[in-house]
């Protein structure tokens, strides 16, 4: 259906955003790149973004399945350059800090309180856009895989190549594809959703035919602006839910649960 895939790029990052100091939902960075060993353990072109500090360990990693980087590419970035930040780095300290948001911000959870977390969550769409835009390993279909999303052994991916390039092909590749938890879902109130902890669509993993790239970032920043000047936010998982909705012809879901979407494109 739709376009014929043919060099599908997985699209991952690494960033400390001082989660390892929390005070709630703490992880070290050890144990993000021990998670991420999963990812880096594919058969796959992986395109991956992170900071100096990161860049040597993630590449000693990757050399394990991928000895002469034939297959990865490692893009530094610090923190400051991400367009994430620089777009939204300053509103959302304002908003999340402000009296009328913490007013309405009942869920003491990153995405609420933390600005850094959703900068990080919000810049998936411009990683994957400049995967595309440099044309990296001639892509025409990109993948974000969050780095810490896949959690059995190693030796379950070890080797593996993945997405199954048949079964993207049997995809509507004229539609961005997310995995989502529920299917149909609706939103009946912007605000009350992004304050919520109701999930549809997951931010994790998500599929994107490299022509469609400009039309999500778009649309999700159209949708990011919208809350904050509304005085209220979600994570990246929300915005994705109001964005979809907005125009569900763009978008195919797949229902199934978290990490789910790894097997069903084995």
């Amino acid at each position: 259906m739709g376009m014929a895939i043919n060099n599908p790029v997985i699209v991952t990052a690494l960033y400390d955003i001082g989660r390892d100091k929390w005070e709630k939902f703490t992880q070290s960075y050890g144990g993000y790149i021990h998670w991420m060993e999963r990812t880096l353990s594919l058969d796959s072109k992986l395109v991956i973004y992170t900071q100096q500090k990161f860049k040597d360990e993630i590449e000693s990693y990757r050399r394990k399945y991928d000895v002469n980087l034939e297959k990865t590419i490692i893009v530094v970035q610090e923190l400051e350059e991400l367009e994430g930040y620089k777009l939204y780095n300053q509103k959302l300290n304002d908003l999340m800090f402000s009296d009328v948001f913490l007013q309405k911000a009942h869920f003491d959870v990153p995405e609420m309180n933390k600005p850094l977390y959703n900068v990080i969550m919000f810049n998936k769409v411009y990683w994957i856009k400049d995967c595309v835009d440099k044309g990296y390993f001639d892509n025409d279909f990109v993948i974000w895989a969050d780095a810490g999303g896949l959690r059995e052994p190693v030796e379950v991916y070890q080797g593996k190549v993945w997405p199954n390039i048949e079964k993207i092909n049997n995809l509507d590749n004229n539609k961005i594809t997310f995995f989502s938890h529920n299917d149909p879902f609706g939103v009946h109130d912007n605000q009350w959703h992004s304050l919520s902890q109701v999930r549809n669509i997951q931010g994790t993993a998500f599929f994107v035919p490299s022509k469609l790239v400009d039309d999500l970032l778009f649309n999700f920043n159209n949708t990011v602006n919208e809350c904050i000047e509304s005085e209220f936010i979600g994570s990246d998982e929300k915005v994705f839910d109001i964005t979809y909705l907005k125009d569900t012809s763009k978008y195919h879901l797949i229902k199934c649960t978290w990490r789910e979407y790894y097997n069903i494109f084995s």
